[in-house]
């Protein structure tokens, strides 16, 4: 029987953008303004290809979850469209919110129920018989690294194993879509990659995938593009090398202050020569010059430092 992934291929992703790329979401114009008059998306438009991964960043309160939210049609826009595999997300939600796995911020789970029993009662939900169920339950657990958690009951995992088990909630089925809201907060490295490694694994399968994420590295490595969000509004959205192109100062000079060694510098300069010039300048001995990184391009385009879900910020240090 064909996939949801493979049925989606023909009749509703015949949109294209400009280059021939199939569409999986088509956003023209949301914008989200709350009764208080807090208006959390402004005008945002862009479009997501088939099969890629987007990233989305911003500050806290930029406007990432009601983003997420009304792309997942729990929430309903103000004004302007969204469109998912050519179906309009506010007249048709039921139909969109089908071709979607979800990961919400937070979301409730059964704490009585163990994890096979979760892992299973959701795939059944989604229309998969009893040994189906039980085989997509145990290749989630491994996927996931659940498989030692398997015979615990909810109410007992520690946050990390719960955020992995709403992921694998969300793969059940092999949806099209995926919108991850923050996926691996609260988890330690090595679940991190764990996690990584599944949604690299899903997108291989032919999933699209929209995740908001606190840490640089997931973003750097997850990524085929990047949406910036700052204020409500879309402030820069690409690849690595296009949010490269937008700022002026493209290299970075990493240094011990010369007049107090406790303190750790950062410049940013707009050629090479001039990140050269200023170590002549200082006489420094040790430093390094390098291209500025996604977090450099973050700080330049929002003007404000990036706070990491461990709650580590960068700011440019003179």
């Amino acid at each position: 029987m064909a996939t949801m992934i493979e049925m989606m291929t023909e009749e509703r992703a015949r949109r294209r953008t400009d280059d021939g790329a199939a569409l999986a979401v088509r956003i023209r114009e949301l914008t989200k303004r709350f009764k208080d008059g807090t208006v959390a998306n402004d005008r945002i438009r862009f479009d997501v290809r088939c099969g890629e991964i987007l990233s989305i960043l911003g500050p806290n309160g930029a406007g990432k979850t009601t983003l997420l939210r009304q792309l997942s049609t729990e929430l309903r826009p103000t004004s302007g469209t969204i469109e998912v595999f050519g179906l309009d997300a506010i007249s048709s939600p039921q139909a969109v919110k089908s071709l979607m796995g979800i990961v919400p911020q937070e979301a409730g789970l059964f704490d009585a129920l163990r994890v096979a029993e979760h892992l299973t009662l959701f795939a059944r939900l989604k229309g998969q018989g009893t040994g189906e169920a039980q085989r997509t339950a145990l290749e989630l657990a491994r996927k996931l690294d659940l498989e030692r958690e398997m015979t615990k009951r909810v109410g007992t995992l520690s946050g990390g194993q719960k955020r992995r088990l709403l992921i694998g909630l969300a793969f059940i089925g092999k949806p099209p879509l995926l919108l991850l809201d923050e996926p691996t907060t609260g988890l330690d490295p090595d679940s991190r990659r764990v996690v990584w490694r599944a949604i690299k694994e899903a997108q291989a399968e032919g999933a699209t995938v929209i995740l908001s994420t606190h840490y640089m590295e997931e973003a750097e490595h997850l990524s085929d593009r990047i949406a910036i969000i700052c204020e409500g509004r879309l402030a820069a959205f690409g690849t690595l090398a296009d949010l490269s192109e937008r700022v002026t100062r493209s290299y970075r000079v990493s240094y011990r202050d010369p007049r107090d060694a406790q303190r750790s510098c950062i410049r940013h300069f707009a050629t090479l020569s001039d990140a050269q010039a200023h170590v002549t300048r200082l006489r420094l001995n040790e430093y390094q010059i390098a291209r500025a990184s996604l977090e450099d391009i973050y700080f330049q385009i929002t003007g404000k430092p990036f706070i990491s879900a461990d709650g580590e910020s960068y700011v440019e240090r003179r």
